[in-house]
Formats: C-alpha cells, sequence, structure tokens
C-alpha cells in the first residue's frame, strides 16, 4: 500500500519537516505502548518511571506540533499528510489523513501544552498509586485520541478520535474502580457520550448519502447542494454529539459526576482537552452551520441556558471539585452561545483562555487536596493561604482570570461573547423577538454568579477561619506547583498580551464585524457602556462573595428566605433524581421484563425443552439397548415385517 506524502500549499523534497505531523499524535501512542507493556510486565522500577516517560511522550509530541505550527505562522495555509488509503470502498475513499491549519494547530497546541504540564503534575499526585503504569498509559492514550480527533482531515478520522477520547475518559473516570460510586461514574459518562455520538453518526451518513464524501474541503465545496432543511436536520444532529462531548444540556450530567476520577483527569478531560471536541468540531464544520440559522439559534439558547443552570447549582456546592465541574459546564454554555452568535473565533479564544486558568484551578484543587489528605469539603478548609502560599497565590490569580475581572484573560475572552450576544442578530429565526438581547441578559446574570461562586470557593478555602481539617495541612511538592505557576502566569496575562493576535489568526472562523478583538471594537456603539457593566457586574459578585464567606448570617439569612430555592440549588434542581424517575428506572424495569419474559422463558425455556426431550429420547432409546439377543431378534423380526407392508403398500 503505497503512502502519499505531502506538504499542503508547498512543494519539495520528502524531509522530516514534512511528515512530522504525522509523528504529533504517534509519539503518545508510543506512549501509551510502551506502558501499557510496564503493565504486564510490572517492576517497581517500571512504576518509578511510568510518569516521567508518559512526559517525555506528551512534551514530544508538542515540540512537533510547535515545529508544525511554525509552517503556519510562516505563511502556510495549512500542513497535510496522507500516510495511506484508510477505506477504499464503491464511492467511499477515505485516507489515513492529518492536517494542521489555523484552528487545529490552534487547538493541538492547547492539547499537547497543558496535557504535558497535567502529565508532570501527575507524577506528583499519582506518587503513592500502585498502578501508575496503567494510569500514565491511559493519559498517554487520551492525548493520542484528542490528537487524532482535532488533527484528522476527514470526519471518519475525527470520529474515530471522537470515541477514542469516550472509552479514555471512561477507563480514567472509573480508574479508581474498587470504589462503587467511580465505576459508575465511569459508565455513566460512558452512556451519556454514546447518546450524543448517535447524532454525530447520523449526521455523518445523511452527509454522505447526499454529497458522497466525508472529507472536510469536499463537504465545504459541495454543501450548497443540500436541500436547507437538510442541512438544518444535519447541524441539529451534529450538535447532539457536541452536546454529549461538551456536556450540554440536557447531556451535562456525566461531567460532574466525572470528579470520581482522579484530579489531574478532571484537569485533562474537563478543562481543555475532550469537553472542548464539540466547540472544535462546530468551528471545523462552520460551513455547515452558517447554512443553518435554525440550528444556530438551538445552540445559542441551549449554550445559554447550560450557561445559566449550571451557574446556579455551582453557587450552592460545598466539594471543591464539584464547584469547579459546574464553572466548567457554565464555561461550556458561553461557548456555544458565542457559536450560535456565529462568534467562532470568539469562541475558540475562551477555549484557549479556559484552558489556562481552568486548569490551573482544577490543580489547585487537587494541591489542597492532596495536603489536606484527601478531603475535599470545603467547609473543612479554611486558612489555607498560609500553609499553602503557592497554591493560594495561583488559585487566586486563575480565580480573578475566570472571575472576569479588567486585564485578566477570562475578562477579554468572556467580554468578546457577550459583546457578540449583544450585537447580534437571530431573527431570521425569532422575527422581531430580540433574542441576542435576552440572551445577554442571561449571560451577564451568569457572570455574575461566575464571579460569586468562584470567591466563595476562594475564601472557603484559603480565609475563612481557622483550618478545620483533621489532619496537618501541607504544600505540594515541586512536581505539582510548577505547573500551577507555569498555568496561573497566562491566565492573567494571556488575554491583554495575545488575545487580539489570536483573534486576527482566527478571523475566517468568525463574524465580520466582530473581527479585530478588543481594541478594535472600542469604537462601536455601546461597547465601552456594556464593558464598564461587565466589570461593575464581575466585581459586585466578588464583593458579595466575599460577604457570603466573612458573614454566615448572609447565607444563613437566604436559606431561610428562600428555602424552596436553597434546597433545589442544593440538590442541582433534581435533574438526575428527574432522570432516574423518566428514563433510567422504566429502562431497568423494560429490562428486567425482557430478561425474564425473553432470556428466561423464551431463550432459555426453548433451549432446556429442546435438551429434555433430547434426553428423554435418549433414556428410551438406551432401554432397547439391553444386550439379550432375543430382544435384538424381536427388533429384527419387527423391523422386517414393517419393511414388507411398506413394499407392499407403495
Amino acid at each position: 500500500m503505497e503512502s502519499n506524502i505531502m506538504l499542503v500549499g508547498g512543494a519539495g523534497p520528502e524531509t522530516l519537516q514534512k511528515i512530522s505531523l504525522f509523528f504529533v499524535p504517534l509519539m503518545p501512542l508510543f506512549g501509551a505502548v510502551f506502558l501499557s507493556l510496564c503493565v504486564f510486565f510490572r517492576r517497581e522500577s517500571n512504576e518509578k518511571l511510568a510518569g516521567v516517560l508518559a512526559t517525555i511522550a506528551a512534551f514530544c509530541s508538542f515540540v512537533l506540533v510547535l515545529s508544525c505550527f511554525n509552517e503556519i505562522l510562516g505563511g502556510e495555509p495549512a500542513v497535510g499528510f496522507t500516510a495511506w488509503d484508510w477505506i477504499h470502498a464503491g464511492n467511499l475513499k477515505v485516507g489515513f489523513s492529518l492536517r494542521m491549519d489555523r484552528l487545529s494547530g490552534v487547538m493541538s497546541l492547547v492539547v499537547t501544552g497543558i496535557g504535558t504540564l497535567i502529565h508532570f503534575y501527575s507524577i506528583g499526585y499519582m506518587g503513592h498509586d500502585e498502578n501508575r503504569s496503567k494510569f500514565f498509559c491511559y493519559l498517554n492514550l487520551f492525548l493520542f485520541s484528542m490528537l487524532l480527533l482535532v488533527l484528522g482531515d476527514n470526519l471518519l478520522m475525527t470520529f474515530v478520535g471522537w470515541e477514542g477520547v469516550g472509552l479514555c475518559s471512561y477507563l480514567l473516570i472509573g480508574f479508581w474502580y474498587k470504589e462503587m460510586p467511580n465505576a459508575v461514574a465511569g459508565q455513566k459518562a460512558f452512556v451519556v457520550n454514546r447518546i450524543g455520538d448517535a447524532g454525530f453518526l447520523l449526521g455523518l451518513f445523511i452527509l454522505f448519502v447526499n454529497l458522497g464524501a466525508v472529507d472536510y474541503t469536499q463537504l465545504a465545496a459541495t454543501i450548497d447542494k443540500m436541500p436547507t432543511g437538510l442541512i438544518e436536520l444535519t447541524a441539529i444532529l451534529l450538535f447532539v454529539g457536541a452536546a454529549g462531548k461538551s456536556a450540554q444540556i440536557p447531556l451535562y450530567v456525566w461531567l460532574p459526576d466525572a470528579m470520581a476520577g482522579p484530579t489531574p483527569v478532571s484537569a485533562l478531560i474537563h478543562a481543555a482537552t475532550m469537553v472542548t471536541a464539540g466547540i472544535y468540531m462546530i468551528c471545523r464544520m462552520s460551513f455547515l452551520y452558517t447554512h443553518a440559522p435554525i440550528a444556530m439559534a438551538v445552540i445559542a439558547v441551549v449554550g445559554a441556558l447550560t450557561a445559566f443552570v449550571a451557574a446556579t447549582i455551582a453557587t450552592s456546592q460545598f466539594d471543591i471539585k464539584k464547584v469547579l465541574a459546574y464553572s466548567t459546564v457554565s464555561q461550556l454554555g458561553y461557548m456555544f452561545l458565542a457559536l450560535g452568535m456565529g462568534a467562532f473565533s470568539n469562541a475558540i479564544f475562551h477555549v484557549v483562555t479556559h484552558a489556562f486558568f481552568k486548569a490551573c484551578l482544577f490543580m489547585g484543587a487537587g494541591s489542597v487536596i492532596a495536603g489536606c489528605h484527601h478531603e475535599q469539603d470545603m467547609r473543612k478548609f479554611g486558612g489555607l493561604w498560609k500553609k499553602m502560599p503557592v497554591t493560594f497565590v495561583t488559585y487566586l490569580m486563575a480565580t480573578y482570570a475566570i472571575a472576569g475581572l479588567p486585564f485578566a484573560s477570562g475578562f477579554y475572552s468572556k467580554d468578546q461573547i457577550l459583546w457578540a450576544t449583544y450585537s447580534g442578530e437571530l431573527s431570521p429565526v425569532f422575527g422581531a423577538i430580540p433574542l441576542g438581547k435576552i440572551l445577554w441578559c442571561l449571560s451577564v446574570v451568569t457572570a455574575f454568579m461566575t464571579a460569586f461562586y468562584m470567591t466563595r470557593s476562594l475564601f472557603m478555602t484559603f480565609f475563612t477561619g481557622p483550618y478545620r481539617g483533621h489532619h496537618e495541612a501541607h504544600e505540594s511538592p515541586l512536581t505539582m506547583t510548577i505547573p500551577l505557576i507555569l498555568l496561573a502566569i497566562p491566565s492573567i496575562l494571556f488575554g491583554y498580551l495575545e488575545g487580539e493576535t489570536l483573534l486576527h489568526f482566527l478571523s475566517s472562523w468568525s463574524r465580520p464585524d466582530l473581527i479585530g478583538g478588543h481594541h478594535a471594537l472600542a469604537h462601536k456603539p455601546m461597547y465601552h457602556e456594556l464593558e464598564m457593566l461587565s466589570i461593575f457586574i464581575a466585581s459586585s459578585g466578588v464583593t458579595l462573595g466575599a460577604l457570603h464567606c466573612t458573614y454566615p448570617s448572609i447565607a444563613k439569612g437566604f436559606s431561610s428566605s428562600f428555602p424552596t430555592l436553597h434546597n433545589a440549588l442544593i440538590n442541582k434542581w433534581w435533574v438526575d433524581e428527574i432522570y432516574f424517575a423518566l428514563i433510567v428506572k422504566p429502562l431497568r424495569a423494560l429490562s428486567g421484563f425482557l430478561f425474564k419474559s425473553g432470556d428466561r422463558v423464551l431463550i432459555d425455556g426453548s433451549v432446556n425443552t429442546l435438551a429434555d426431550v433430547t434426553k428423554q429420547l435418549g433414556i428410551s432409546l438406551t432401554r432397547s439397548q439391553s444386550g439379550l439377543v432375543s430382544s435384538y431378534a424381536h427388533w429384527l423380526m419387527g423391523g422386517v415385517a414393517a419393511f414388507i407392508m411398506i413394499w407392499f403398500i407403495f
């Protein structure tokens, strides 16, 4: 089978530079294969080196991404590599093709860069786990799958990576499977994601049946040939897949439960990689969604509602990882809101800034949990800023960023989304209804709650009262604090220093009126007024969060004044209970009925009845084999008589 190696947009001899793209996903795959051998040939020395080897594999992939990305910065439209013809059946011809353009290049940098830091952090966090080789094998395999998803040059390649990250998330979330809640959480994530994947597959099938292609370039060139209604249906089905991976209503319920996995898994999956796969896929298919105004409106509405609902739940959680989990769901809702408003570049901008500060927050939470002997209840923390100064400063910086306070990265990326929502129009779908303004109001309220619950988590963990844990707290080792520092710095500075450059770089994936970033929009009517309002909203949320923790009477007053609402927030709006009553319980009852009536009665009954008949027939026949000559003579004479009778009759 011949290989076809090419550099898209350029020519020249085959060099290591040209095929380095192929080795981007292969490096973590090699690491995963090697570590799987370490799992089979288990030795103590292998366990100690597992984290180092996995981190080196991730770092090598990051270096290769930088090498390929340099080609994009140098003016090449894309770097491509086709290794072989993967599928060739009838009209379907799919190559094992990788492609890095501006969009996939930025995503690859995020995945490998932050992925490397999380691998390094895991060396310290998982240092005492007896199954380190298996854990780092799963991490490397996850990185391979995510890179395949991002760099795949066609929908089938993307889907292979899509399913790969789903499998790895199941393995990582349920890594400590001996504890039943962890195993159940892994199963829940796997099942819910399969629901979304069904939508993805149906959308893929519709595109292939109607356009005869799955390659992104061919799809973009022929999308106009599809009827408008079919384009809308396909866009909705692909969004269902995105909603599963990126935890949007109604498929968000798996992500908070996924906190049962080790904290590095939470940082890797829920900050920078898997949960952003849906946003990336919609940006990659933007040529489809720009022809589907109804689907875009649905995405915007679902994103805004998800951001709001998740933020309300986060305000009342006490598990530090659950607060961050619902915060992730809420921030993903912001990204989908940007997608629905056509601000694709702004969504990716927020993906990048969110990757920095949310990975820092999750790993900061992991540092607190490790330093407090695996305690996660914030009510048992307090006063940790003295005991864990590095963790405190980095957590503070990331909290400042996500709260949307001035000059931090989260301020710029979130401000861009709010402006895109306020200035956008969805009138072709909703007529005179100012849906953009309504969604903007909902987003502003969500921004207030974000500042509130993040300040609440900061104060409850590091300030409020003395430390209330049962064991003495201590700062984490350098393997955990160094990644925190490296993530905290861009959490503050990236939006100001590189945000506008990134938006220009990704300008082909956005509304024309949004190209140019923060400074270019300064002359727009109402922009400064909305910016000042955003700062006021964020500052108010921070102030209320600080007062809420400093004066417990405020929290008690709210719970006593609004007991039903408070109970609903504590119980996460009873969504899991509703799903259990309406979906899980009926399905279990149906499966029980089918098991008893179908499996036990019909299948087992038929097989057992046939076995009993055969057994009885065998017993009857054994009686004829008595061993007596006279008995055999009788059978012989009876047979001869029967033969003669049949002869004369016929």
